[in-house]
């Protein structure tokens, strides 16, 4: 069973690098900063996004005006990203460093994916056993996301939202987040012995 499972995740894997086979000169560079191999990386990230969010806090577009805007970008991004990579980048830069940095960027995003399918799977499996925890847990999550979302501006929201999550795999990576989950648990520790 074990065998099985390890194929299935090479397989995903393989599939996976394959996808991203005109993408790998880009990727590369993404995945240093993402993982924050400089320390000035984190600052790269938030400038970014907060010069975006500013971006759409000053223009104050219509929902479907930046839902368009954005697939827009992101269309352009996927024809004209692989034309220039084929123009600047030859055969001969790609070398087996890179290649050996590339199946370990495609090893880690292809078991993140296989640990959200699972996520998926089990909960539609709690669903179909316990429908009652099911349905409750689901009540007070959408309630209190509801009344956060009611308190709390929606573009500030998004932009604490994206910031979590293209600053989240720096964290896992330098161990931070490790640190952090430590340090609160001693202190809640501390203050349930005091």
């Amino acid at each position: 069973m074990p065998d099985n499972a390890s194929s299935e995740k090479e397989k995903h894997m393989k599939q996976l690098k394959r996808k991203m086979e005109c993408w790998r000169e880009v990727v590369l560079p993404l995945n240093s900063i993402l993982l924050w191999e400089r320390p000035w990386y984190p600052a790269l990230i938030l400038g970014l996004t907060t010069t975006a969010f500013c971006m759409i806090w000053m223009l104050e577009p219509a929902l479907l005006t930046l839902i368009s805007l954005s697939l827009l970008v992101l269309a352009l991004v996927d024809y004209f990203v692989p034309t220039i990579i084929s123009i600047f980048c030859t055969a001969d830069s790609w070398t087996g460093q890179k290649e050996k940095k590339l199946n370990e960027i495609c090893h880690n995003l292809s078991e993140a994916i296989l640990q959200l399918q699972s996520l998926w799977i089990s909960i539609v499996t709690m669903r179909n056993s316990r429908p009652n925890f099911y349905y409750g847990i689901i009540i007070i999550f959408l309630v209190l996301f509801a009344w956060l979302g009611n308190t709390i501006n929606n573009l500030l929201l998004s932009y604490i939202a994206v910031n979590a999550i293209l600053l989240t795999p720096g964290f896992k990576y330098k161990g931070r987040a490790r640190s952090a989950v430590k340090y609160i648990h001693n202190y809640l520790i501390q203050e349930k012995l005091s």
